[in-house]
């Protein structure tokens, strides 16, 4: 019988995090269902206190970079933050079961895999795009339109990092000082490396793509 290994997390560990709706199904239906769960973030980080540094919410699966900050582990935070967000989603569209999986996915990141990391998790739903493109060749035009949305994103904290809205949530500073301790240049190298990220083929769904200049 294959037994699963105990995952241990301590004080000062930084993961990425991917956790998704039971079967592969949706666990967002709606706008609102966006916006409750952000309330409901916000809420359980009083109770449990680790520091997001990124996330992505798609509408099967949430990604985050969460640092552990105390005692306190951050699948404590997110068992708890599915917990009440599933029961108030089995409510509302009169569902029964599980909403997340039960194990979510973690992965221990060092510090010279966080930039890279946080330009996955950040543009989640960019690579989801592109991947899904009918067309392998990419116009600067066409990747210029994606990454406007990507800004305009109000599920994932790429526009924090870039300096265009405050969630309340995001811890961003840390990981914009390993590019520059001046914000301000990191913000507009953090956008420039990003988008150098996803042309350069480092991810593996931009890989087979060509981008035309």
């Amino acid at each position: 019988m294959n037994m699963r290994q105990n995952r241990e997390f301590h004080k000062g560990d930084i993961w990425h995090i991917i956790s998704r709706g039971v079967a592969k199904e949706k666990i967002f239906q709606e706008k609102d269902d966006f916006m409750f769960y952000l309330y409901k973030i916000k809420e359980f980080l009083q109770k449990y206190p680790v520091a997001i540094y990124a996330y992505n919410f798609l509408f099967n699966h949430v990604h985050y970079i969460i640092k552990q900050t105390s005692d306190i582990m951050p699948s404590r935070f997110i068992g708890s933050l599915h917990t009440s967000v599933g029961i108030h989603i089995n409510r509302k569209y009169s569902r029964v079961g599980h909403l997340f999986q039960d194990r979510f996915r973690a992965k221990n990141l060092d510090e010279s895999a966080l930039l890279s990391t946080s330009f996955y998790v950040n543009l989640n739903k960019t690579l989801e795009k592109l991947g899904h493109l009918e067309k392998s060749n990419v116009s600067k035009r066409d990747l210029d339109e994606i990454l406007r949305k990507a800004e305009r994103d109000p599920w994932s904290s790429y526009p924090v990092y870039l300096g265009l809205r405050e969630d309340g949530i995001t811890q961003d500073k840390f990981i914009l000082s390993l590019i520059s301790d001046d914000i301000k240049k990191a913000r507009q190298e953090y956008r420039k490396l990003a988008r150098e990220f996803l042309v350069s083929g480092y991810f593996l769904k931009t890989r087979d793509l060509f981008f035309e200049e």
